[in-house]
């Protein structure tokens, strides 16, 4: 989608993504599987309104939030505020299929990506995974939330839940894309979406 569109329903309050912290970060930040003590610097890429940054500010760690929505960074920011988690969290405007990101040096302990690998196709997908592998250093996770199907296995047109309307990683992807610097490892998660933990080697 086009930054205008996804601008225009983050000022409408319909953007349907938009739904707080993810339980899957929530178990992993709970469960120790990622921890701010020796390695807590984070970069969420397509950071939206800043739910999963601002939670992980609060809880020890240096997060950058990257995304292209005006509209989104705005509310993230004022969330952060709100939160007490700015001098833990700052977010930048920024394509993230281009690297490098403006104002974002280094490599990244965590980086995180809810929902937004999925939503590019072609070209745009195959810069936006070499990005990951160039701020990733060993040892870096990798949490990667996706709708995770064959087109040909969900429905054409759905009310709720998934549809060949939406764009897809299909199975095997997160291999060629990923495989070669990561282990990947598959988390629960409900039908035709994937969470993947990924370990940089």
């Amino acid at each position: 989608m086009r930054p205008w569109l996804y601008n225009t329903l983050y000022r409408l309050g319909i953007a349907p993504w938009d739904t707080g912290v993810r339980p899957h970060l929530v178990d992993l930040v709970e469960s120790g599987r990622i921890k701010p003590e020796g390695g807590g610097r984070v970069l969420d890429l397509g950071c939206g309104t800043g739910a999963e940054s601002v939670y992980l500010a609060g809880r020890g760690f240096d997060v950058v939030g990257v995304d292209y929505a005006r509209v989104a960074l705005d509310r993230a920011r004022a969330r952060a505020r709100q939160e007490g988690a700015e001098d833990r969290c700052r977010f930048v405007r920024a394509d993230i299929t281009s690297y490098p990101l403006p104002g974002v040096d280094g490599t990244f302990d965590v980086i995180l990506d809810f929902g937004a690998l999925d939503d590019m196709t072609g070209q745009p997908r195959a810069d936006m995974a070499r990005l990951i592998h160039r701020y990733a250093h060993p040892g870096t996770v990798f949490v990667l939330w996706c709708f995770y199907a064959r087109k040909e296995d969900v429905p054409r047109v759905k009310f709720a839940g998934v549809s060949q309307l939406h764009s897809m990683i299909e199975p095997g992807e997160e291999q060629r894309l990923f495989g070669d610097g990561f282990a990947v490892e598959r988390v629960e998660s409900p039908e035709h979406t994937a969470c993947f933990v990924m370990t940089k080697r």
